[in-house]
């Protein structure tokens, strides 16, 4: 089945790290139900079959729209697709925005995995990326929505932070893996150009942390969460057994969706279209019925990124599905490409699988594109 997105861009302040798209102080906040509603006419049939199992509302911070905007969406989007009753429908959430009330609102109106943007639990790593909530908000808010009924709860959190002690990042996960969430998304601190981050390293006021103590607090992450029953299912990601995320699994396997609102992008098999990164132009285009910038994958662009998602999972490549698409001859040339890959024991191979070594995973952008065949 298909997957449906909803970008939700607006927050109440950027974080300093932050490169996804998102705006403050927006006047349109009011009317984003009715612009997602519209949107929805007139790109319903984007998807051939219009079957759904995964909802997921990103942002931004989807939860500052009122429960009453978020319901008219969703109810838009199960009036015009059909939505499967036992689909995952999940809504992101910072943890200082979550009260009783929304998140009883929440749950009763369908949504059943909520995903609590933690990122540490010490206040002054939280000062520092300049996110509005405090250690103690994060910790209650998760136990707040496990008590009030969601039994999905995945929460992030980010490593390789400057300053941060080993001692500091054993305590982050050590109170995660306690704490009732059955899925922990650990992303290493990218310090992108157009963020604040990225200005103060420019000016010589930020400095990332070194190679080895990056690849120890990886080591560190892994050993801690599988040693607490998690699985390391994809590069970023660990889930409880039964919790993975349904509906990033679907960008990592090449699955179809439909992504909406501003910057959301779109795959239907042999199609990518992504929406502007800007509100004003989002707003326009949506108005005039405008279909989003495109374009059409190519055998070779198919072939490069399902080695490159693939791969990002402990499942790997199936060379017996990877040769139905592409053909033995294309599978040959993979091992070849690889077989340096193998002899360093970077790349796993057996039984017609490849998947990376549970360390290498780490350095896997590198290899990845070793892998490509560029024309």
């Amino acid at each position: 089945m298909n997957g449906l997105y909803v970008h939700v861009p607006f927050c109440k302040s950027k974080c300093y790290y932050c490169d996804f798209y998102s705006v403050t102080n927006s006047a349109e906040q009011a009317d984003f139900s009715g612009l997602i509603s519209q949107e929805v006419d007139f790109r319903e049939n984007y998807l051939a079959d219009k079957s759904v199992d995964t909802l997921y509302f990103g942002g931004g911070t989807p939860t500052l729209l009122s429960p009453e905007q978020l319901n008219d969406v969703l109810n838009k989007l199960k009036l015009t697709f059909r939505v499967d009753k036992q689909s995952e429908i999940t809504i992101e959430a910072n943890p200082d925005d979550l009260t009783s009330e929304n998140l009883k609102a929440y749950k009763s109106m369908g949504f059943n995995r909520i995903s609590i943007g933690t990122q540490s639990f010490f206040d002054e790593h939280l000062l520092m990326m300049n996110r509005r909530h405090t250690a103690d908000q994060a910790k209650d808010s998760i136990t707040m929505a496990h008590d009030l009924g969601f039994q999905n709860i995945s929460i992030d959190l980010i490593y390789g932070i400057p300053g941060m002690t080993m001692d500091q990042w054993i305590a982050n996960l050590e109170i995660a893996v306690k704490l009732p969430a059955n899925h922990v998304s650990a992303y290493h601190l990218s310090i992108e150009p157009g963020t604040k981050f990225g200005r103060l390293k420019r000016a010589g006021k930020l400095f990332e942390i070194s190679d080895d103590d990056s690849v120890d607090q990886y080591k560190l992450l892994r050993e801690i969460m599988l040693a607490n029953g998690f699985e390391h299912y994809e590069i970023s990601n660990f889930a409880k057994p039964g919790y993975y995320s349904r509906h990033n699994s679907k960008y990592w396997n090449g699955e179809a969706y439909l992504g909406l609102g501003p910057s959301a992008h779109s795959f239907n098999g042999h199609q990518r279209h992504w929406n502007p990164a800007s509100l004003k132009k989002y707003i326009n285009d949506v108005k005039d019925k405008r279909i989003p910038k495109g374009e059409i994958i190519n055998a070779l662009t198919k072939r490069n990124e399902y080695v490159m998602t693939h791969l990002r999972t402990s499942k790997g490549i199936d060379g017996h599905d990877f040769q139905a698409l592409f053909g033995e001859s294309e599978w040959l040339g993979f091992l070849a490409m690889a077989e340096k890959y193998f002899i360093n024991g970077q790349l796993k191979q057996y039984n017609n699988r490849v998947w990376f070594d549970c360390e290498a995973w780490f350095y896997s952008d590198g290899i990845l594109s070793d892998l490509f065949i560029v024309q």
